[in-house]
């Protein structure tokens, strides 16, 4: 007689019935990896400008540092991640790694300040695809039930970086017998941890659901099977789950314009303005509080100090965020953490004394790194798979114009309120903004498989 074949089962479908596992654990270390020299370079630089400002007294620097390294980040987010549609999401983060670090080794083996600053916006290129291709990766891999949980994890840890940097910058501030300027060392570091990352995350196979929509369908199913394996193995040979019921079509080509088609309009809208404004509030914030307490007569050590302390707050933040993700609509989440970094800010701004400065610094350095994985997942999981990496890395590209455009208006404040005062009035107002977009604009998405967001004519 003759017998049927098996027919096959989706990707997602498959993803959908997976159990937490050692393996997937290991999955957000190695994408963390990359995130965690990514953080350390984009809240590093601050410090490092600020360094710059102190010892050279070229109050130039203090703001074109960041400036380039912001419109490198802008441009790498929107580049690579529209290459990761094309090339895979494996391929493209590996790429990433690369720009960041060659960028780093010519910081370090620069001479005079154009070098410098042509070398930060090539690190800033690379550096700017590295969270929405790493967000893409893990979320792709995750089921609908825990996928804000594991971006959450996964920013947890490479948000380590940003604390990292902030105590490596204050750590080399004083050092000046050393072959090399210190600020010169903390960009070797960032060099040496991308190359080195890279090599690390070579063991990681490529998205299958991505390979499954490149028509890659038994790749895409063979890469599947061996993750299957791996986890009854470490399971004790227990079978998974049958999978979910889940149907859906495969389409192997959309075009760019999808983003801003009448279904996904809206969506599109609101992590764009969203992205924006907060990442005029977070990156200015965080680039600009050493020069903030700086201008406010404390030494640039105590400045830097005060900083690195804040900057504890960043994996507090995510961490706390990964408890949180699954139990409320992502949406509200958001509303929520942005008007509470508002007051915060504020709080921040009108603190006189250092216990008052630290404690509402940290808040509001938390508050931003409460908010940035629920965004970070948001932006993501709104897309269909064919257009998820350049949804996500328009939109997180919109976040670095807004971390550019803050040095500029600092520059122009500063100016006319040298205290910086304004500056943080102006953070205050683009997370009210943030705020009012999530819970207006913004739609629900959390518990609900990437597929079944999906919306087809």
């Amino acid at each position: 007689m003759p017998t049927d074949s098996i027919p096959r089962i989706p990707i997602a479908a498959r993803i959908e019935r997976l159990p937490g596992s050692r393996y997937m654990a290991g999955v957000i270390i190695l994408i963390a990896l990359g995130t965690f020299f990514d953080s350390y370079m984009l809240f590093s630089i601050g410090p490092i400008s600020a360094h710059f400002f102190a010892y050279l007294g070229q109050k130039s620097y203090a703001t074109m540092l960041p400036l380039v390294l912001f419109l490198g980040t802008f441009i790498g987010a929107i580049t690579l991640s529209t290459v990761a549609d094309k090339i895979g999401r494996r391929n493209a983060f590996t790429l990433d790694l690369v720009i960041l670090a060659l960028g780093n080794l010519g910081a370090v083996l620069s001479h005079n300040g154009i070098v410098l600053l042509v070398s930060i916006f090539i690190a800033g290129i690379g550096t700017g695809a590295e969270l929405p291709l790493s967000s893409t990766y893990v979320q792709e891999l995750s089921p609908a039930r825990v996928r804000g949980k594991m971006t959450s994890l996964q920013l947890t840890f490479g948000f380590l970086g940003g604390t990292v940097g902030g105590f490596i910058a204050l750590l080399v501030v004083p050092l000046t017998t050393l072959p090399i300027a210190g600020f010169k060392l903390a960009l070797l570091l960032a060099a040496v941890g991308g190359f080195s990352s890279l090599i690390i995350r070579l063991r990681l196979p490529e998205s299958p659901r991505w390979l499954e929509r490149a028509g890659r369908l038994d790749e895409a199913d063979r890469i599947m099977s061996t993750i299957e394996a791996k986890i009854i193995a470490e399971k004790g040979g227990a079978p998974l789950e049958p999978p979910p019921p889940l149907v859906y079509n495969i389409t192997q080509h959309m075009p760019i314009s999808t983003l801003v088609s009448r279904q996904y309009l809206r969506r599109t809208l609101s992590a764009w303005i969203i992205e924006l404004m907060q990442g005029f509030g977070a990156y200015g914030f965080t680039t600009f509080v050493p020069l903030i307490l700086y201008a406010r007569g404390y030494t640039i050590v105590h400045a830097l100090t005060y900083t690195a302390v804040i900057q504890i707050a960043y994996p507090v933040g995510t961490l706390i965020s990964a408890f949180i993700t699954e139990r409320m609509q992502r949406k509200w989440g958001m509303a929520l953490l942005y008007a509470l970094n508002v007051l915060a800010g504020l709080g921040f701004l009108f603190a006189t004394s250092v216990p008052l400065i630290l404690l509402f610094g940290f808040l509001t350095e938390m508050l931003i790194f409460l908010d940035g994985p629920l965004l970070h997942t948001y932006e993501v999981e709104i897309y269909p798979t064919e257009v998820r990496g350049r949804g996500a890395g328009i939109s997180f590209g919109l976040s670095r114009l807004g971390g550019f455009l803050a040095p500029i208006a600092a520059s122009l404040i500063l100016r006319v309120n040298p205290a910086g005062e304004w500056l943080i009035g102006a953070a205050a107002a683009a997370w009210l903004i943030c705020a009012l977009t999530a819970a207006i604009v913004a739609v629900d998405t959390t518990n609900i498989p990437l597929e079944g967001l999906e919306i087809r004519e």
